[in-house]
């Protein structure tokens, strides 16, 4: 078996050790660092834009205080559609006439008074589809997808009373696994307001209306961990305190799995995050109840099913 070293690895998905571009230009009023460098934005004289066929002439590097250079001081990226530019003048005039502004792209397959999720096909807006993937790469430091759309199913959420998008989630169609998410990313100006465990909600509720037990495809980011630990945790302990599984002296890990829609082995990794198992890994119901009572477990961290619209 061939040896893929991380050179190799980085020329391949454009992946750079530290954030070549200083800072992103959100929308008009929306501006934040980036985490992660990607040389895939770049044609190769690292002087102008991918999406340009000439040569921009020579550019002049901006270093830091620590002798750091970027390649570009800002990426401007159209908020509705993620469409990048480096001058503000064109930026500014796709803004007006950008046709997402006026309707998102894909059909809703989640509808609230405070949010909406809609399904984007990679087949039928592949432009859009890579350029939230570029986007999307500038903030995660694990490497994703971002030149062959037609296998991907992309899932946007939106405020209901809004076309901008908050955060995604990318399926895999053809996972060997049947992996009910590859990425997800709540977006900058977004985090910090339960937006990923909404997504991560509504990918199972997807895997439970396909009728198979699921979850996302692994290895899991450190970030990805801790927003899937605290989803497993919560949707666990209401099953246990509220729900189904509330009259149950006895529960199985298959019978949880089996309720929520959660794989076995990240059932058992939960319950031990939990520290809600012995040794012999028999589960500890009234430790777990005690579990939710101090976090304060409720349904509302859940999606509401009233709004769901999973059938096409």
């Amino acid at each position: 078996m061939k040896t893929t070293n991380n050179d190799e690895i980085g020329d391949l998905y454009g992946i750079l050790e530290k954030p070549n571009i200083r800072e992103v230009q959100f929308g008009l009023d929306k501006r934040f660092r980036t985490w992660y460098g990607i040389t895939v934005y770049f044609a190769n004289d690292r002087k102008s834009l991918g999406y340009k066929f000439k040569h921009s002439g020579t550019s002049e590097r901006n270093p830091e205080p620590n002798g750091d250079y970027f390649w570009l001081d800002t990426l401007l990226v159209c908020e509705y559609c993620f469409k990048y530019y480096d001058e503000t003048d064109e930026f500014i005039a796709h803004e007006r006439c950008c046709r997402y502004k006026r309707r998102p792209p894909g059909r809703i397959k989640y509808l609230s008074p405070e949010y909406s999720i809609r399904k984007v096909k990679g087949t039928k807006h592949e432009l859009f589809c890579q350029c939230l993937c570029l986007f999307t790469k500038l903030f995660l430091d694990n490497k994703s997808v971002y030149f062959r759309m037609t296998g991907y199913e992309f899932y946007i959420l939106y405020e209901t009373n809004s076309n901008k998008p908050l955060g995604f989630f990318s399926k895999d169609q053809y996972s060997y696994n049947r992996n009910n998410l590859a990425c997800i990313l709540v977006f900058p100006p977004y985090q910090r307001r339960n937006l990923g465990t909404l997504l991560i909600d509504f990918s199972y509720r997807l895997s439970k209306n396909d009728g198979i037990i699921s979850g996302p495809e692994l290895p899991l980011s450190p970030f990805g961990l801790i927003g899937y630990l605290k989803f497993w945790s919560f949707s666990i302990a209401w099953h246990i305190t509220e729900g189904d599984l509330s009259d149950r002296h006895k529960i199985s890990l298959n019978t949880i799995s089996e309720v929520t829609g959660i794989r076995v082995a990240d059932v058992l990794t939960v319950l031990k995050h939990m520290q809600c198992l012995t040794e012999n890994d028999e589960i500890l119901l009234p430790v777990v109840r005690r579990w939710a009572k101090d976090h304060n477990v409720e349904r509302g961290f859940m999606l509401k099913e009233q709004y769901l619209v999973l059938n096409d």
